[in-house]
């Protein structure tokens, strides 16, 4: 009776086109991950977080030092590399607020509604091009295009060539639809996702009204250290440029009345913001996949951290993430001992260490929105902080809000994976890959606590619909402080997790293509 149910549910699975997992891990090369070392890791890491790198800040020459440091440590262990040289140009600006700017709006009758320059009525966004832009105003709700949530604010708007005035923060309906968690509500009213919006329907500008409108220096504070500049992709900007601004309600409220009387309303828009374009490097190896090496299962984390503060204090990232850019390398040379052995994947596997992922995760975003031509890739495997125990002594501490209390001797086993309920085939994947290495792998954090999903190179892939999950052994109270340093980390932990992820990795490059769960 057992055998012939068996044979029923075997022959139900196939019918339903159900994948066999991938062939087991072949002896040769799991004796590769085997050879990864706690003393192998450990010299990455001193490398990496010393005081020589100057905590890794994009823009630094320290930042510069870490992308050749690993360029080496990939060539001297028979990595190939994925580009000439290893190194990805990766173009980013730092925006700042220049003189000259001015926002003006007049009628078709040439009235004046509105003639602002920068203050407390008017001020530009980082998130703008460094472009004037003129061109007829319209109304456009909230800026939002959601029409899988029942919301779309440009279904009866045309707003190609156009400067489009919608209001800040979300609609009542979204703010209060239980099945939105925080973190996506944030998504859905964060500037960039109305200027994506906005520039996904042809606008030229986009000016957003803002209930409680500050003094601009709040928005546009004084750049005074490496940790404290922001950066954004050059490429994204100058690509599809968008003016964009913030209008305060009462300077607003002329130009409204104006456009639901019907009247036709003209804008020109100078942000006067200045692009300060600077060139950082993704570093990418690779092993080319025996039979399907157009195919990428990508393993990465990433190479950059805070640098120095205002105070001259250096940031050195042991933990954030020196650790996950060690393993990437450790696992690379694994996978460069099993090929050296004729061993191996069938798809191509990259080895990414990615560059700001502490300005957005620019490096990655740049990455999987600029395809290799003839290459896709099919899964993302992400290391972030993956050398600590979790400790959350104190919940109330605005780094750790919405966690709960957790001691770092109750997690000296542990790993979290993040992702899982997108990416539930990698999830099992990882789980299977662990049999071996017994690590508590917890499935724990995809929803609130932060948007720790989202806050790692896990997340562009998600977003470009490519199954991704994030491994990492949790926060702790030296977290972005100066004290993250290299003789905090358990090196023999990081050994077996870099493991679990080596071997995620193969057999996901050896098995069925990931499906994304859900987006």
């Amino acid at each position: 009776m057992l055998r012939r149910c068996a044979t029923v549910a075997l022959i139900g699975l196939l019918a339903a086109g159900a994948a066999a997992p991938a062939p087991p891990i072949p002896a040769s090369v799991d004796a590769s991950f085997q050879q990864i070392s706690a003393v192998e890791l450990r010299s990455y890491v001193t490398v990496l977080a010393s005081d020589q790198l100057f905590g890794r800040g994009v823009g630094h020459a320290g930042n510069r030092e870490a992308e050749q440091f690993i360029v080496s440590a990939l060539r001297a262990a028979g990595v190939p590399p994925a580009t000439p040289g290893y190194l990805q140009d990766v173009a980013v600006y730092q925006p700042r607020l220049g003189t000259g700017g001015h926002v003006r709006f007049t009628t078709d009758r040439g009235d004046t509604l509105a003639d602002l320059s920068v203050g407390t009525d008017f001020y530009p966004l980082p998130a703008s091009a460094d472009l004037t832009v003129a061109g007829p105003v319209v109304l456009a709700g909230f800026g939002l295009s959601a029409p899988s949530l029942g919301h779309d604010d440009y279904a009866a708007v045309d707003a190609r060539g156009a400067i489009v005035l919608a209001h800040d923060d979300l609609p009542e309906a979204l703010q209060q639809r239980a099945s939105l968690s925080t973190e996506e509500r944030g998504e859905l009213a964060s500037v960039d996702r109305k200027l994506a919006d906005a520039r996904a329907h042809g606008a030229a500008g986009l000016i957003l009204i803002r209930t409680f409108i500050t003094d601009p220096r709040g928005v546009w504070p004084e750049t005074t250290s490496v940790r404290s500049a922001s950066y954004r992709l050059l490429g994204a900007m100058r690509a599809a440029p968008v003016a964009v601004a913030a209008l305060s309600g009462r300077a607003a409220d002329p130009v409204r009345r104006a456009l639901e009387r019907h009247r036709r309303v003209r804008a020109q828009l100078t942000p006067g913001v200045i692009a300060t374009p600077v060139l950082m490097h993704n570093v990418l190896a690779m092993i080319e996949g025996r039979e399907i090496p157009g195919e990428l299962v990508v393993v990465g984390a990433h190479l950059d951290h805070d640098g120095i503060d205002e105070d001259g204090r250096v940031y050195n990232g042991a933990d954030d993430n020196a650790s996950g850019t060690a393993a990437v390398i450790a696992i690379a040379a694994a996978f460069a001992r099993a090929a050296a052995r004729g061993q191996r994947p069938a798809r191509t596997v990259v080895f990414a260490l990615w560059n700001g992922e502490e300005k957005g995760s620019l490096g990655a975003e740049y990455y999987v929105s600029t395809p290799m031509p003839g290459r896709r890739v099919v899964a993302n495997f992400n290391l972030d902080m993956v050398g600590r125990e979790e400790d959350i002594p104190d919940p109330d501490d605005p780094r750790f809000r919405g966690f709960a209390r957790v001691a770092a001797a109750d997690s000296t086993n542990v790993v979290h994976l993040l992702g899982y309920s997108y990416s539930a085939d990698l999830a099992a994947v990882v789980e299977r890959a662990n049999d071996t290495i017994r690590l508590t792998i917890r499935q724990d954090y995809d929803r609130g606590a932060q948007g720790l999903v989202r806050r790692s190179d896990n997340w562009p892939f998600l977003e470009h619909d490519v199954p991704a999950v994030f491994f990492t052994t949790g926060l702790h109270p030296e977290y972005h402080t100066p004290d993250d340093d290299t003789d905090r980390l358990d090196f023999d932990k990081l050994v077996r997790i870099a493991g679990l992820a080596g071997r995620a990795a193969w057999l996901t490059a050896e098995g069925p293509a990931p499906r994304l769960t859900r987006r």
